[in-house]
């Protein structure tokens, strides 16, 4: 399966929840979503659903028949070909759409009010500025649906720990993203309208007996005619309450359909993920609408929009069901709706088609930055003469202000940071607090940043891409849609020329360095130009990412996971304890709070970002930079908060990240051998023991002689400053590309090849160590013999066929140059 349909949140539910209305919205299938050598035409699809559904009412007609006529039938009809096919589930297109699992949370069941209350506390920079710097005590969660997981639960609801504090003279951040949280509260309340819109249509009440139905029994909200209802009186008129005496007019009918549809297609454009779920919650209200209102008004704009996502296409098969063809006439049509742009993008990443997408994310971008700059631009315009430069300052030449080009500045996300007085609001004790610049009116529009994490998303999976269809082409065989929709691993592939990735092979994951299989794969995917263009891509794509998390800003306390005391080697493993607590289905407990977690501003792709990035280290082999950009992404992850708004989020990239080390850590034996900081004697022993200088210069670096040494002690020790003094939460990475030895191939630096096989091991040291903790205690109790049975895990692992993807990569490029080194 291509990197496409890897980026997929693979939660897979049974077929059966697909359409069922629960209280949280069944997460969509994993798609198939590469196009394959054979594929399945979309008009053969639908006009087999088209069958089914003609199929089942004939047989309710066909009810009396003798059996002789039945013996004839069956005798002299042949039975056509597409009998022999299963049954195809249709569900709509908007069940397909990735990252859905990130946004659910009790925001899709709140009341209104207290969403909108929510929405004021988030923007108010005094909500977060109690003396005792601690979160402010957070709503019962009594009507509030459970947690996805126990694991993550309990830790989400744990009393927090103190946060740090901002600098003086910086704002504090928001707890979330002010765009985010505008946009679902906003989604919500249009989707809420369009749904009480589209039952008045299909039933014929009016918005007064609607009311009076829905705001029966205690709701505080209840209407006047709610409260005559109850008392027994009733003063519409209505026979029983049930409904109009006069029908509605179809004029009426479709204009209350066509507000509806209206209202749907301005949240498909706010977000079109957030309101994927949202809509997922209205079961079958939406199902027919947009198409009823095209069958009155073809022409419809919002109602071919609304339409492209509720259509019915065969599960799993998005790609091969839909073209870009709608969105092109779209967009033809009103080219200034950049939200049309975005849907393309996406529908071009599930098409595999990579360079249209990255093309339309980018005029997205630019044209969301022109748009922000222009309106930065015109109310400064408006402004007095003494606003524009501050207080007694003087009037500065062109150099005072820097270009930007629309972009955020790198000290935030909006202009006005750097530009005369920040604003002020009073805070509860008079004393003045400042506003974060990324809830002033010039911030970035929630467009930018989506479109920048979606074309980082499409690079990296344009990589995977690349590698996948050339082992595909090494190992000889053809990827076809299965019947199920399953994803094809290339550690389960059947009659191919080498065998693909091996599970548990100590040589790695590709065999014994001498062995056919790894002398194929080197040379297919080491190639020169080959490994230049997929590095590049991979560079891009973290450099996207970089951008997207610079638009939230982080509090940082002391050194996270053990202090300054604690070498590289102990805060990589409690990194990767923590990383494994918060992992979604996780069963382990996270070790103990040892320092202040730090505070970030949340969004819901935040931690698929994160990871992300972590993946594509991996693909870089830069292995000294993966070593301080796991530890800061663990201490950012358990700093996230997105409660009572969102859930934890699941995030695929985390899970597949995590599922690489232990592929490693249990199928390449030289990764696992002692490292540099490895010690015999107890913990105090290791913290006093005199290091290396090579342990030292993995860990801090001060004073490094290499390039590579360079980026691990500036992304360990000095941070880039960020909106608040304090380091954004994309600055946790390193954005400069690796030199010296960019992914590390040079053989004759024996240097640069011994300390990434260094920071290898001590990353993966934690990982067998949980693994044979893991396999002792099956064996003590399978010895106790107890006879109690376990209760089963159901648990679905969340990782895709990237998985494979990267060892390959990594056992062809980078382990075979680590192996090499003495």
């Amino acid at each position: 399966m291509s990197g496409s349909s890897s980026d997929t949140l693979n939660e897979q539910p049974l077929h059966k929840h697909a359409q069922q209305t629960v209280g949280m919205p069944p997460t969509p299938p994993s798609t198939h979503s590469s196009r394959s050598t054979s594929p399945i035409p979309t008009v053969d699809a639908s006009v087999q659903c088209e069958q089914q559904n003609a199929q089942k009412k004939k047989k309710k007609k066909k009810s009396k028949k003798s059996a002789k006529a039945k013996e004839a039938a069956t005798n002299n009809a042949q039975p056509p070909a597409d009998d022999d096919r299963p049954p195809v589930l249709c569900i709509s297109r908007n069940k397909h759409w990735r990252y859905i699992s990130s946004y659910h949370g009790p925001w899709l069941q709140l009341p209104m009010e207290l969403l909108e209350s929510l929405l004021v506390l988030n923007l108010d920079p005094a909500t977060l500025s109690a003396t005792d710097a601690r979160l402010p005590p957070l709503p019962s969660p009594q009507a509030l649906p459970p947690q996805a997981n126990s694991a993550s639960g309990a830790l989400r609801h744990a009393p927090p720990p103190p946060f740090p504090t901002p600098k003086p003279g910086k704002a504090t951040p928001p707890p979330i993203d002010p765009g985010v949280f505008r946009s679902v509260t906003s989604i919500r309340r249009l989707i809420d309208e369009a749904s009480e819109l589209s039952v008045r249509a299909s039933s014929g009440l009016s918005a007064a007996a609607l009311g009076s139905l829905r705001g029966g029994g205690s709701n505080v909200n209840n209407s006047p005619w709610a409260t005559a209802n109850s008392l027994g009186i009733n003063p519409l008129g209505d026979s029983g309450g049930g409904g109009r005496n006069v029908a509605m007019s179809a004029m009426r009918v479709h204009r209350l359909r066509a507000l509806a549809v209206q209202k749907l297609a301005t949240a498909y454009r706010t977000d079109e993920i957030a309101s994927s779920v949202m809509v997922m919650q209205g079961g079958s209200v939406f199902d027919d609408i947009a198409e009823r209102v095209l069958k009155v008004d073809p022409n419809d704009v919002d109602a071919r929009y609304v339409h492209f996502f509720h259509e019915k296409i065969p599960s799993r098969q998005l790609a091969e069901s839909t073209t870009p063809r709608l969105l092109d006439e779209l967009i033809a049509a009103h080219p200034q709706h950049l939200e049309f742009y975005r849907t393309r993008g996406i529908v071009h990443c599930f098409r595999d088609e990579f360079a249209q997408a990255v093309k339309d994310f980018t005029y997205a971008i630019k044209e969301a930055r022109a748009l922000r700059r222009e309106r930065t631009s015109h109310r400064n315009n408006h402004l007095p003469s003494d606003k524009h430069h501050g207080k007694g300052s003087k009037k500065k030449g062109k150099g005072s202000g820097a270009k930007i080009n629309g972009q955020a500045p790198p000290s935030g996300t909006s202009a006005s940071a750097s530009t005369g007085d920040p604003p002020t609001v009073e805070g509860p004790d008079g004393e003045p607090l400042l506003l974060h610049p990324s809830v002033l009116p010039d911030a970035p529009e929630p467009i930018e940043p989506q479109c920048l994490f979606l074309r980082a998303a499409a690079y990296l999976q344009h990589a995977i891409f690349l590698i996948e269809d050339a082992i595909l082409r090494l190992e000889r065989i053809r990827k076809v849609p299965s019947v199920d929709g399953a994803e094809l691993r290339l550690c389960y592939i059947e009659n191919s020329r080498y065998g693909g990735v091996e599970i548990g092979n100590p040589d790695g994951p590709l065999g014994k360095k001498d062995g056919v299989k790894l002398t194929a794969y080197k040379a297919m995917l080491a190639e020169e130009d080959f490994r230049e263009q997929v590095t590049t891509l991979v560079r891009k794509a973290m450099r996207d990412h970089e951008k997207f998390l610079s638009h939230f800003d982080t509090l940082e306390g002391p050194t996270p996971f053990g202090g300054a005391n604690a070498d590289v080697a102990q805060r990589t493993e409690y990194a990767f304890l923590l990383c494994e607590a918060l992992r979604p289905g996780s069963q382990s407990t996270a070790p103990p709070p040892e320092t202040p977690s730090m505070f970030t501003t949340y969004h819901p792709l935040l931690v698929e970002s994160h990871f992300s990035i972590l993946l594509c280290h991996l693909l870089l082999g830069d292995f000294p930079a993966l070593l301080p950009g796991f530890i800061r992404t663990a201490a950012v992850v358990d700093g996230l908060e997105g409660y009572p708004v969102f859930l934890p989020p699941r995030s695929m990239a985390q899970a597949e990240f995590m599922e690489v080390l232990e592929r490693l850590a249990g199928g390449w034996r030289n990764g696992i051998q002692p490292h540099s900081l490895s010690r015999a004697n107890s913990k105090l022993a290791e913290i006093e023991a005199p290091r290396s200088p090579k342990a030292r210069e993995v860990e801090c670096a001060p004073d490094p002689p290499s390039p590579d040494s360079d980026r691990l002690a500036s992304s360990t020790s000095t941070l880039p400053v960020g909106i608040n003094g304090s380091s954004s939460s994309a600055r946790i990475h390193v954005s400069q590309p690796p030199s010296g030895h960019e992914t590390p191939s040079s053989a004759a630096d024996r240097v640069d090849l011994a300390e990434s096989l260094d920071c290898a091991r001590i990353l993966l040291a934690p990982v067998v160590a949980r693994q044979r903790s893991k396999a002792e205690q099956n064996a003590i109790e399978k010895a106790s013999g107890k006879g109690k049975k376990k209760p089963l895990n159901i648990n679905i692992p969340l990782h895709g066929p990237r998985v494979e993807i990267v060892l390959a990569w990594l056992g062809a490029v980078h382990l075979t140059e680590l192996d090499a080194v003495c």
